[in-house]
C-alpha cells in the first residue's frame, strides 16, 4: 500500500485537525479525492500562515474555505437533522448564516499557525456512485503516542468535489453536531437553537472588546 505523507499544524481542539490544520503533497497515483483534499490543505496553510493578529484576514480565509470546498447546503441540512422538514424558510435561511458564522469564529479562535508535522494517506474507499472516504493518520510528535485516525468523506456534486464530513478516531462531526443540535431544537425549538448560535458568534467580538 502506498502511503503518501502530508504536514499537520498543532491545533487546540480535534474539531480544528480535522478540517483545517495540515499542508499536503500527494504522490502521482492520488485518485481526484485526494487531490481534491490536497488542494484545499494547501489553500488552508496560506490562511494558517497569517499570524493571528490578523483575525479579519483569517475569518476570511476561512470562510472561503467553507463556501468553496464544503458541501455547506447539504451540512446545514443534515446538522439540523428531522427538524430541517419543519423549520419554516425564515428559520432555515437563518439557521444556515448563524451556523456558517459559528464554524468559521471557531475555526478563526482556536486554529494556532503552521508549524508542520505529519499526516500520511492511508487509502481511499468508494462508500456509494458519490462519496468517497479518504483515511489518513495524524502522526504526533511525541513518543508512544498511538496516531490519530482522521477521514474525510468527500462527494461528487454539481459543483465539483466537496467535503461533507471528517471524523476523528470514528467520531464524525456531522453526527456529533446533529446531535448535539436536534437534542436542544426538541427541547426548545429552532428558535431557541438560531439564538444560542447568534450568542456564541458574538462572543470573541465582546472578549476583544473588553
Amino acid at each position: 500500500m502506498t502511503i503518501r505523507r502530508l504536514c499537520l499544524a498543532p491545533v487546540s481542539t480535534v474539531v480544528a485537525v480535522l478540517i483545517f490544520g495540515f499542508s499536503a503533497t500527494v504522490a502521482a497515483q492520488a485518485t481526484p479525492q485526494e487531490q481534491f483534499i490536497d488542494e484545499l490543505i494547501h489553500k488552508a496553510v496560506k490562511v494558517l500562515e497569517l499570524p493571528l493578529e490578523a483575525s479579519t484576514e483569517r475569518e476570511a480565509g476561512f470562510r472561503a474555505l467553507l463556501n468553496q470546498n464544503f458541501d455547506m447546503p447539504t451540512i446545514i441540512r443534515l446538522v439540523l437533522g428531522r427538524h430541517w422538514r419543519t423549520a419554516t424558510p425564515g428559520q432555515k435561511a437563518r439557521f444556515a448564516q448563524v451556523f456558517r458564522t459559528h464554524l468559521v469564529r471557531v475555526y478563526t479562535s482556536q486554529l494556532g499557525v503552521y508549524e508542520g508535522e505529519i499526516m500520511e494517506i492511508e487509502k481511499s474507499a468508494a462508500l456509494s456512485k458519490k462519496d468517497t472516504v479518504i483515511y489518513t493518520l495524524v502522526m504526533l510528535d511525541e513518543e508512544d503516542v498511538v496516531p490519530l485516525r482522521v477521514d474525510w468523506r468527500v462527494r461528487e456534486t454539481d459543483d465539483g468535489l466537496k467535503v461533507i464530513d471528517v471524523a476523528a478516531e470514528g467520531v464524525s462531526m456531522l453526527t456529533t453536531k446533529r446531535s448535539e443540535f436536534t437534542s436542544l431544537v426538541a427541547r426548545e425549538g429552532v428558535e431557541a437553537l438560531i439564538g444560542k448560535l447568534e450568542d456564541m458568534n458574538v462572543e470573541p467580538d465582546q472578549a476583544t472588546d473588553s
